[in-house]
Parts: C-alpha cells; structure tokens; sequence
C-alpha cells in the first residue's frame, strides 16, 4: 500500500486491505497523473495477470482499444472537469480470453491546491448484466411482435364478421319473404306452425346478424353511426313498449315518463337500445313482478331507465358487463350472442351519452342518460 495515499490506521488498514483484495468487484487506484499504483486481486485475475504487473502503468491500459480512446477523448477530461463519472460501459483488454465487458465508475481526489492527488477507478463485471438486459430486449421485441399479430388477426376477424354479416342478410332476407308469402296461401294447421318457426327463427337470426354488423362498424369504425333527429321521445318509448308487450303477453311493464320536450337523438338507434335493455330485463328478471320503465327530461339532460326484480349481478360480472360477447348466466338460448349491451352502450356513446347499470339483492336497473344540447353525435 502507497502509505502517502493510505496512512497507517490500524484495524482500519486491516479492513480496508481485507476489503479491497476479497470484493467481487474491480478496483484500481492511480496517482493523480493517472498512474497505477494499487489494483486488487480481482481486476487481475480479469486481466489474466498480477496486481505487481500493473504498477506505473496507466489506467487506459487496462482497457480494449475503443474504450482506451474513449478514455482519452470523454472520461479522462471528465474526471479532470466534474470529479467524477459513473456508469460507463467498456471492454478489458483481451488477454487470449476475449475481451470482457465491464462498467467502470472514475474519482478524482483533489487536495487543497485544487490539484489531483489521486483518483479510485470500480469495476463491474457486465456480461451477466448484458446477457440480462439483451434477453429482455429480445423478450420486449418477441412480445410487441405477438402484439402486432394478435392486432392484425383481430382487425381480420372484424372485418370477416363484417363481410360475413352483410353476406348473410341477402339469403335471410329470401326465408323471411318466402315464409311470409307461405302463410299467405292458406296452408293446414300443421304448416302454419312450422311456417311460425322459420319466421320466428328468421327473425332472431336477422337480429343476431344485425348484432354483428353493429359490432364489426364499432370495431372497425370507431363507433356506431347515428342520425340524429328531433324525436317526440314519449312516442317513440311507447312504440318500443307496446312491441314488448305483444312479443311477452304475460310479462308486464309498467311506464312512468315525465317528458315535457322532445329531445335529438336517432330514433332508430334508441329504439334498438331501449329494446335491447327491456329484453335484457324481461330475460333475466323475475317474471312475478312487472318491469319499470321510466324517463325523465329535466334541465339539461334526458335519462330512461329500465329496472327488474330479481338477484344481484355478481361483481365480476359487473366489471365487463358492457363488453362484447359477456353472456350472463347460463341460459345460453336466450343469450344470442352476448352483444346486445355492449351495442347499448356503443348507442349511448354515439349520443354522447352514458349507459349504467346498478344492481342489489332486490333489483337491477340501466339508466340512459345524455345531454339536451347534442354536441356533434357521430355521423
């Protein structure tokens, strides 16, 4: 040990040497021209060689020829301008093993005629590190690689719902018409029934197949399109309920609107929502009491409700009721395809609007609400 840079303070000699020589990493101590005076057992061994070789030799020849130039252009001038450097990836200089990478921090010790009296280099072997931070860059770009398929192959399954969809109605449309002329030629009692099932079954495929296409234009579009008009909302929740009504006779919905105004929105649209939700209710809810269907105009805003008795939605359903192809409960016949609420709530958006739901141990209700002043609804 140079004792002008490391006086005599037994023990504390002692435990800086046991330090110094058995630490895993690197550690170099030069003069203050830059000048090896002290390196440990650990440098050397990387070195292939001796701490005893390395004296009067300066630091930058321990390094690879790039990171000596490096040295010599960067860290040696920064070292003399801020005192210090940390972090710096560099290679030893190969000793038949190849070189080894490592990252070095630099410290200069000024005295106090501001002149270096020495400086203490740390060595950190780097190739465990480099393997690491190269294998989680391969894992990063192995991940966004899988993302940008599953992308690709999402937007090609939406758009071949889409096709599909509109491929589907030109034949659908064919059944229906000829089940209709069908139950118009007068057939028996027995063709009448099977003549009420391909309507019936027609039917629920037109609106599946109308479910679809609503989702492929959410997906692939950006949203569902609407086309706002002025609406005698009243009118239009009556028309919705009393279709309900003919199509469940023996469920019962009970209607409570306070409207005083018309309101903008795309009848259409709302009907096919507020239908949606009332099916919704007569599906799940309990048949001994009625459905209550409200709405309310009121200041700046327009809400309808419709609300069920029966039991509670289970949390975890609660958290993606709203979202494509959710299928609540096990009654997959009078599920379709899981659609219809979140196509709800696509509407809802278009008219810049909510769609909620509550839900207890005594009743379930979706509210509906958007603002009076339509504010570009999407076209």
């Amino acid at each position: 040990m140079d004792h002008k840079l490391f006086p005599d303070l037994s023990p504390l000699a002692k435990d800086f040497d046991d330090f110094f020589e058995t630490a895993l990493c690197g550690f170099v101590i030069t003069d203050g021209e830059g000048k090896i005076v002290r390196v440990n057992s650990r440098t050397a061994q990387w070195l292939n060689s001796n701490p005893d070789q390395f004296h009067d030799k300066r630091f930058y020849d321990l390094l690879a020829v790039g990171g000596k130039i490096y040295f010599e252009t960067h860290l040696w001038p920064l070292l003399r301008m801020q005192g210090y450097f940390d972090e710096v990836a560099v290679e030893l200089a190969d000793t038949g093993h190849g070189k080894m990478p490592v990252y070095i921090n630099g410290y200069e010790r000024k005295g106090d005629n501001n002149q270096p009296l020495f400086m203490r280099f740390t060595l950190f072997k780097a190739s465990d590190r480099r393997l690491y931070e190269e294998n989680l860059q391969i894992a990063k770009q192995l991940a966004e690689d899988k993302l940008n398929i599953e992308q690709k192959n999402a937007k090609i399954r939406e758009q071949f719902i889409a096709v599909l969809g509109h491929d589907l109605r030109n034949p659908l449309s064919g059944i229906m018409s000829a089940a209709q002329l069908l139950a118009r030629t007068g057939i028996n009692e027995r063709g009448e029934r099977l003549v009420n099932i391909i309507q019936s079954g027609s039917k629920r495929m037109y609106e599946m197949i109308n479910n679809i296409m609503d989702f492929a234009r959410g997906r692939l579009g950006g949203g569902i399109p609407v086309n706002p008009v002025i609406v005698d909302l009243e009118e239009l929740l009556n028309q919705i309920s009393d279709e309900l009504k003919v199509a469940w006779p023996d469920r019962q919905i009970e209607s409570d609107f306070e409207i005083g105004e018309t309101v903008e929105c795309d009848p259409s649209r709302m009907s096919q929502l507020i239908s949606n939700l009332l099916a919704n209710a007569i599906t799940h809810g309990s048949p001994e009491t009625p459905i209550v269907f409200k709405a309310l105009v009121k200041n700046n805003f327009w809400e309808v409700s419709v609300s069920n008795s029966g039991s509670l939605i289970p949390e975890k359903a609660m958290s993606h009721i709203f979202q494509p192809f959710h299928r609540e409960g096990v009654q997959s016949n009078q599920n379709g395809l899981g659609l219809g609420l979140y196509i709800a709530s696509e509407i809802a958006k278009s008219h810049n609007g909510t769609l909620t739901v509550t839900s207890d141990d005594h009743k379930t209700c979706f509210i509906f609400r958007a603002p009076i002043a339509s504010q570009s609804l999407s076209n």
